[in-house]
């Protein structure tokens, strides 16, 4: 997947949450290019958790992987500081409120983690009442506000429906 491919993540086998890792076919991907030591799905769709289970039995009985039905503002049992990299691809729409979602980034992430969401641009022609965060420079000054100073769009990837954009900050040291 090619979102995954370009996340940076300095730890040799990082601690890494997925937000909405739906049927996992990032979270294979992260598995694959990083060799994490854990990692967090946070996926609220009962079918998916399902789906995900089946996907990764292995990994979820060595102790690597797990999945979690609460919502990604309230991520109690995932510990202050703990987190090199979180992840959420077609998932920043659905944050409301946004500033409550990165609260809780900034409590699990270690400083110098980062927050990568990947957004498509088509997101800004669909329904506002359920897309709720589709103005990226917005979302950026609230990612700013909340503690990721260097928040940036990066340059649209792939073409067509397939087209999506990083947005990515890091939390400070």
């Amino acid at each position: 997947m090619d979102a995954v491919s370009q996340l940076v993540v300095e730890a040799a086998s990082p601690v890494v949450v997925e937000i909405g890792p739906g049927a996992g076919h990032a979270t294979k991907a992260i598995f694959d290019k990083f060799s994490p030591s854990r990692v967090y799905g946070i996926e609220i769709s009962e079918a998916f958790r399902n789906r995900l289970t089946e996907a990764f039995p292995k990994e979820i009985e060595d102790g690597v992987f797990s999945v979690h039905s609460e919502d990604a503002k309230d991520l109690n049992f995932i510990p202050d500081g703990s987190v090199d990299a979180i992840f959420a691809f077609n998932v920043i729409y659905f944050l409301d409120p946004f500033p409550a979602y990165l609260k809780e980034c900034q409590r699990i992430l270690k400083p110098g983690g980062s927050v990568n969401f990947g957004v498509k641009p088509m997101a800004k022609k669909l329904d506002p009442t359920v897309y709720k965060n589709t103005d990226w420079d917005k979302c950026l000054e609230e990612m700013k506000a909340a503690g990721f100073p260097d928040a940036e769009a990066k340059e649209e990837r792939l073409e067509g429906g397939t087209a999506y954009i990083p947005i990515v900050g890091t939390k400070s040291a």
